[in-house]
């Protein structure tokens, strides 16, 4: 994870200077499959998901626990603990996408022609000077490594998919490539750290040495009953 983490600043340094070329090839394109990509962009849009995870907890919480046997206390458990941990690495995502939008201050690709797309104006604040990095994009890399986590067999398909999607916000001209290449990163970093920092201490999440993606712990009747 380290690695990948020095890699993006050279990847991102290199990309750059072909991101205004990039964003009006992409964006005038009439490639097949590229106008369902531009209806499904607000896939990506934070508060969808965070919505969703919000109701499932208001849920699981509000549920009476001393009704329901050691199995349903275990389903229920594990349905908890991991929409918990959606929810986090989501909304932190977001959070440090935010953070860093408002310190950076990139002009976006609407203002491509009379700014160009190297103009940043940090700390301005406004709607068109929030480019870097894409907060779709960050909520699809999260969304990538939670899939990846709680269905290990579709990681490949869920990658394709999501890497997609997250290319959809240049489709748009919402964003530049380094935008979304930043964005995705940060999301799928941040939550799979948060996964692995979860996994060290035993929560939701365990690690087998040497791997670098945790396992998804589903606690069982017999595990429920014995834990303290």
């Amino acid at each position: 994870m380290t690695v990948a983490i020095v890699l993006l600043v050279p990847v991102l340094y290199f990309l750059h200077p072909y991101d205004g070329a990039i964003l009006r090839a992409a964006s005038s394109s009439e490639m097949p499959g590229l106008s369902l990509l531009r209806d499904l962009t607000d896939v990506g849009r934070t508060l969808f998901y965070l919505a969703i995870a919000f109701c499932i907890l208001l849920w699981t919480t509000g549920r009476d626990r001393r009704t329901l046997e050691g199995r349903q206390k275990a389903r229920l458990y594990t349905l908890e603990s991991q929409t918990a941990f959606a929810f986090a690495g989501i909304g932190l995502s977001a959070v440090i996408v935010y953070i860093i939008k408002i310190a950076v201050g990139r002009a976006r690709p609407a203002l491509i022609d009379t700014l160009g797309p190297a103009f940043i104006e940090p700390f301005h604040g406004g709607y068109l000077y929030v480019s870097f990095p894409s907060g779709h994009s960050a909520t699809v890399g999260a969304v990538t490594i939670i899939l990846a986590l709680w269905f290990p067999r579709w990681r490949l398909p869920v990658l394709v998919a999501t890497l997609a999607l997250a290319f959809s916000r240049i489709a748009v001209a919402a964003h530049y490539p380094t935008d979304v290449v930043a964005g995705f990163s940060i999301g799928f970093l941040f939550t799979l750290f948060l996964a692995r920092f979860l996994a060290n201490r035993n929560l939701g999440f365990s690690i087998d040495p040497g791997r670098m993606l945790p396992k998804r712990h589903v606690l069982t009747a017999e595990r429920w009953e014995n834990s303290p």
